[in-house]
C-alpha cells in the first residue's frame, strides 16, 4: 500500500515537473505580452492631455501639402498614416477613394476622402468628432464606428492631416 501510494505521489510530481519545462505550455501562459500592453495604455493614460476649445471641439489640425502624403524621415509612414491603414484603410481604402475591402459590403458607402467638394465643406473639428464618436454622433451613418477610445488626440490630428493629403 506504501508502495502505490509513493508510487503515485512520484509520478505526479515527474509528470508535473515535465508540464513546467514544457516550452509550449511556458510560452502560451507567458504574462509578458499582456504586461506590456498594460504599460504601454498606463503610458498613454498617463501623458498630458490635450486642452479643448472653448466649445469642446479638438483643435485644429495644422494644414499639411495638400499633394504629398505625410511622411517622416528615411521614408517611413507617418503616425497618421499608419493609423489611418490600421483602423480607416478596410472600409475607405488606402488612397481614401472608399474602395477598401469592407466597402463592398456597406450601405451606405464610407465616404471618399478624395472628394474635394467635401473636403472644402467639413472642418477639423467634425471629421475630429465623426473618427471619436461615430459617425451617428453627426447624423451619418452608424456603421462608421466610433475610435474615441482606441486613438488618441493627436493621433487624430495626425489621422485628419493624412485625411486631408488625399484631396484630389
Amino acid at each position: 500500500m506504501k508502495i502505490g501510494r509513493t508510487l503515485l505521489v512520484l509520478s505526479t510530481l515527474s509528470f508535473g515537473l515535465l508540464l513546467t519545462a514544457c516550452k509550449s505550455c511556458v510560452e502560451q501562459h507567458n504574462p509578458r505580452p499582456i504586461q506590456t500592453l498594460q504599460n504601454q495604455e498606463a503610458a498613454r493614460a498617463n501623458a498630458p492631455q490635450e486642452k479643448l476649445n472653448a466649445d469642446g471641439t479638438a483643435p485644429a489640425a495644422a494644414p499639411t501639402d495638400a499633394g504629398a502624403a505625410p511622411a517622416v524621415a528615411g521614408g517611413a509612414k507617418s503616425p497618421g498614416v499608419e493609423k489611418f491603414e490600421q483602423f480607416c484603410a478596410a472600409c475607405h481604402g488606402v488612397d481614401g477613394q472608399a474602395n477598401g475591402p469592407s466597402a463592398q459590403a456597406m450601405n451606405p458607402k464610407p465616404r471618399n476622402f478624395t472628394d474635394a467638394r467635401w473636403q472644402e465643406s467639413v472642418d477639423d473639428a467634425h471629421i475630429a468628432k465623426v473618427i471619436k464618436e461615430g459617425g451617428a454622433s453627426v447624423g451619418l451613418s452608424a456603421t462608421m464606428a466610433p475610435w474615441g477610445s482606441v486613438v488618441s488626440d493627436s493621433e487624430v490630428k495626425e489621422i485628419i492631416a493624412h485625411i486631408r493629403s488625399l484631396k484630389k
